[in-house]
């Protein structure tokens, strides 16, 4: 489908999108001036806010109409595929001309001015599962018309226009009967469904274990006036407010249908009526929804004894193709996402929008963006992962906030980089992965690209083995050839390590020779950590507070940075950081948890920088609570 194969567009300030679409009333025209615009007989032109439309203004003062002053995109907004791709801009849309300037050719230099790929967008794309089903219904609409029509004999034949009327009146009230009887379902609060039933976790049948987690197994019969909206049907599993499991029934359940309605099952509609998927083992409490379109009804609130999980250790690593690694079994269910079954819900949408509205105000005057690190499934995914990759997913949805401008998530760029974007044992992206991420962050940030990239131009990188977070945890454990940066390290130049691991750790690196003066405020987790090598020859100073996204207020403010950027993974962003957090808080708690052998690991990385120095930066208050603790 067009909105599947075509996910980048052109910034909202891109002049095309100043025109519009018409919607009018048929009545109230007078006559169309060209193809955007109608001139009225009463009424006027309204945006997509119910706000008066400005239109544009020519160079000489006069209104360009069909292009508004502002482009409106809250409320509605419409996807104009303008050329696509090459093959189609040839074979298409230049040889129809256009529709406003007669013979008018659209060639070469129209396709390069309008062929803008500036940001992803994943609008429409995320809603590609929707329209396919609904597209499936109206197939069936039209069958069933077909089937009306095709019973006429040949005296109806001659007699085609009042039959077809006929039939389309009947078509009518059949496709009215079908809104009806699902609306009455929802406002009733009576689920449509002829049966159902849970098969794992029961007290009849007890539980059963993958190495995902704990089975969540069963089926579910539609109404019969229902059953072809089987495809629709999500089964929802939800424990936590941010995100939740959606799933389709997908399963093959024949004895289900011999069962309930005594009936060969090789041809019925509901057939594939039956669900299985897992939730984590150690989860006591989770409801089970059915969501059907727009709508949903609880079907039951689980309860188990997590004392009957198995001890057995749940393997975190996916064995792909070619001895690639991918994450599996983790909390943040990186599988899930991939496939497009754990999804933010309005909550968890919700708690982005305000964060990175937060995170705006927080940062005042000062550039500020928030760096996703796309996961290795996303980039590697369609080449060496066991699973199809689904269509949407919390990042997707995160893309798709009005609010996400100061977004930056280089999955184009890393994707470039072919094999050499992540380390094939590892979660993590590779040297020349942390390269294009950090460009992609400076220039949201405002430094130049081509200034930027002269940076690195003379980088020096040896092929070595090594194994990674992944590949560590197999026996035996497995390696792979990765590119290292050879000629450049950033450790030289760290002036300041309170030495605390990941959560907690506040580091500072200074060059001198960088690129932009200045401090670089960092917010982030262990993605950041192979962008220093970067990073610090870009921006003078670099201050990095390792807590995954998630900003303390008075920190940013004593700091006062020229930059604030914010990092995160997209494996985590069911997890939604917070602009209230407290670095001082975190180093209390860590430095509590810390054994005998952490401590002693924390001493030997602790770099310990004057009183007056780290007054200067802003940081003397956060050395001082974690030295009184590391004593």
């Amino acid at each position: 489908m067009v909105i599947e194969r075509f996910t980048q567009r052109a910034n909202q300030t891109f002049g095309p999108n100043h025109h519009f679409k018409s919607v009018v009333r048929p009545r109230y025209v007078k006559r169309f001036d060209n193809p955007h615009y109608a001139r009225l007989k009463r009424g006027h032109y309204i945006n997509s806010l119910g706000q008066p439309l400005v239109p544009r203004k020519k160079q000489q003062g006069k209104p360009w109409y069909g292009l508004s002053e502002h482009v409106t995109w809250e409320g509605a907004r419409v996807n104009h595929y303008l050329v696509r791709s090459v093959e189609e801009f040839v074979l298409g849309k230049s040889k129809r001309g256009s529709a406003t300037t007669a013979n008018y050719y659209k060639q070469r230099d129209y396709f390069m001015r309008h062929d803008r790929n500036d940001t992803a967008c994943h609008l429409a794309a995320e809603l590609a599962p929707k329209v396919k089903e609904h597209m499936k219904w109206l197939q069936q609409l039209a069958d069933k018309k077909q089937a009306m029509s095709g019973s006429k004999t040949n005296e109806q034949a001659n007699k085609a226009s009042s039959t077809e009327s006929s039939s389309g009146s009947e078509l009518t009230r059949w496709f009215k009967r079908r809104l009806k009887e699902l609306s009455s379902t929802a406002t009733s609060g009576q689920p449509p469904i002829e049966r159902w039933a849970l098969d794992y976790p029961s007290e009849q049948r007890g539980a059963r274990f993958l190495p995902s987690g704990r089975v969540v197994q069963g089926w579910l019969l539609l109404t019969e006036e229902l059953a072809d909206m089987q495809s629709q049907v999500r089964i929802v599993a939800e424990w936590h407010s941010a995100f939740e499991l959606c799933h389709p029934l997908d399963v093959d359940r024949p004895d289900v249908i011999k069962s309930i309605f005594s009936v060969p099952a090789e041809t019925h509609p509901q057939r594939t009526c039956g669900f299985r998927f897992t939730v984590p083992p150690k989860l006591g409490n989770f409801r089970l929804w059915l969501a059907l379109d727009d709508a949903r009804w609880l079907l039951h609130e689980v309860t188990v004894d997590t004392q009957d999980v198995e001890i057995a250790e749940q393997l975190k690593v996916l064995q792909g193709k070619q001895g690639w690694l991918f994450l599996d079994n983790d909390t943040n269910g990186s599988v899930d996402q991939f496939m497009g079954r754990m999804r933010l819900t309005k909550a968890g949408i919700k708690g982005w929008d305000n964060y990175l509205h937060q995170l705006e105000n927080a940062a005042g005057n000062v550039p500020w963006a928030l760096l996703v690190a796309p996961s290795k499934e996303s980039v590697m995914g369609a080449s060496y992962h066991p699973r199809e990759e689904g269509v949407s997913g919390p990042m997707h949805q995160l893309l798709n906030l009005s609010a996400s401008a100061g977004v930056v998530y280089p999955v184009k760029e890393l994707k470039a980089l072919g094999d050499g974007a992540f380390i094939p044992t590892d979660t993590h992206w590779t040297h020349h992965g942390a390269l294009a991420a950090t460009i992609a962050l400076a220039v949201k940030l405002g430094v130049g690209k081509k200034a930027c990239m002269a940076l690195f131009k003379k980088d020096r990188y040896k092929n070595k083995s090594m194994g990674g977070d992944l590949g560590n945890k197999l026996t035996p454990k497995q390696t792979s050839s990765v590119d290292v940066l050879v000629s450049f390290g950033h450790t030289r130049y760290k002036t300041y390590d309170n030495g605390l691991p990941n959560f907690g750790r506040l580091l500072v690196i200074e060059y001198p020779e960088a690129l932009m003066s200045g401090t670089c405020l960092i917010f982030g987790s262990s993605s950041s950590y192979s962008m220093f090598n970067y990073l610090c020859r870009v921006f003078q100073r670099i201050v990095f507070v390792h807590s995954a996204g998630n900003v303390d207020p008075e920190l940013v403010k004593a700091v006062a940075p020229a930059y604030l950027a914010t990092q995160t993974n997209a494996r985590f962003l069911v997890q939604i950081p917070t602009v209230t957090h407290s670095l001082d808080e975190v180093i209390h708690q860590k430095c509590a948890q810390l054994d005998e052998k952490a401590f002693e690991d924390v001493h030997e990385k602790r770099i310990i920088a004057p009183d007056d120095y780290l007054q200067t930066l802003g940081l003397l208050r956060w050395e001082q609570v974690a030295s009184s603790l590391l004593v």
